[in-house]
């Protein structure tokens, strides 16, 4: 496994390390890094320059152990070093943008990449945390058991509804992580109570006892799996496996969520044909929204009738 370093990241890490006042570098060694840095101004050419300032920069990100800070908590994965063929560092300028993805091409195959914010090297113990945390978010997209997959689009679901299911996904898999790096044991980057209270208001819908049923479960669970993540984030209230028209279901017809059923009884022949027209499997039983039945209706009504 490689490690690669964008050059906005070393640079921003280096001088962190360099003003730091507290538990910096001896003084000594940072004004020769100064030294050593000013005299680069003197190579004209632009490529060259730059090439050298980051060759410096990388010596002395090295030399202040900038680079064991990262490297050691990625060491505790051993999915890593023997899965991916880089891994990248770069800078991010918001928190927001902070975190890991795994990347996979056909020429350079599997790359973990870690948007990291540099401030982060002023607290070591905290980057430490994000980043064993961000390490296993990689390690389980690695791991075969846990049968990841960056596909969580799903059919039927509106824009709204398809971030919905992202935004749960990301908690339960972090509940999943953290509860498993407390086990280990390891400091986690959330703890079990700052989960639990994430997890009771994003699923408060869930009467307290399955609240904390499905939750116990996901912070013991030493092998979770993505579809089991996947299938609680999407259909949270089962309302995919119901064989009968509830509320806050999909219409089967425009897959929107609806709470407006049509009357089975109310729909009349024409309209049934017309629906068959386009979706043959359906039937009454299945049910279909109020929108949807009207739209069908006066299809029906225009389509010529049978000779």
């Amino acid at each position: 496994m490689q490690l690669r370093y964008a050059d906005d990241f070393v640079e921003g890490a280096v001088f962190i390390c360099a003003n730091r006042r507290r538990c910096g570098p001896p003084p000594l060694q940072v004004r020769r890094f100064h030294l050593a840095r000013e005299k680069l101004y003197s190579i004209l050419d632009p490529d060259e320059r730059n090439t050298a300032f980051f060759k410096l920069q990388l010596e002395w990100f090295r030399e202040w152990g900038l680079e064991k800070m990262l490297v050691g908590p990625a060491d505790e994965f051993p999915l890593l070093r023997r899965m991916l063929n880089a891994l990248v560092f770069r800078r991010a300028r918001i928190q927001r943008d902070e975190g890991a993805e795994l990347y996979v091409g056909t020429e350079n195959g599997r790359s973990g990449v870690v948007a990291l914010r540099i401030e982060r090297f002023d607290q070591p113990d905290e980057l430490v945390r994000f980043l064993r945390h961000e390490f296993a978010h990689i390690n389980d997209m690695l791991d075969p058991a846990f049968g990841y997959s960056p596909e969580v689009h799903l059919p039927g679901r509106n824009a709204a509804q398809q971030r919905l299911t992202r935004e749960r996904y990301r908690l339960l898999w972090d509940i999943a992580i953290d509860g498993r790096l407390a086990a280990a044991p390891r400091a986690t980057l959330g703890g079990r109570e700052q989960h639990r209270v994430a997890f009771d208001r994003m699923f408060g819908f869930w009467p307290e006892s399955r609240r904390r049923e499905v939750f116990d479960a996901l912070w013991v669970d030493r092998q979770p799996r993505h579809v089991d993540l996947l299938a609680i984030a999407s259909d949270p209230r089962g309302l995919d496996s119901a064989h009968e028209p509830l509320p806050g279901a999909a219409c089967p017809l425009c897959g929107f969520a609806t709470f407006a059923w049509a009357d089975a009884d109310a729909i009349a022949a024409p309209t049934v044909m017309a629906i068959h027209e386009e979706y043959p499997q359906w039937t009454l039983a299945q049910g279909t929204c109020r929108r949807c039945a009207e739209i069908y209706r006066l299809i029906g009504k225009r389509a010529p009738l049978p000779v």
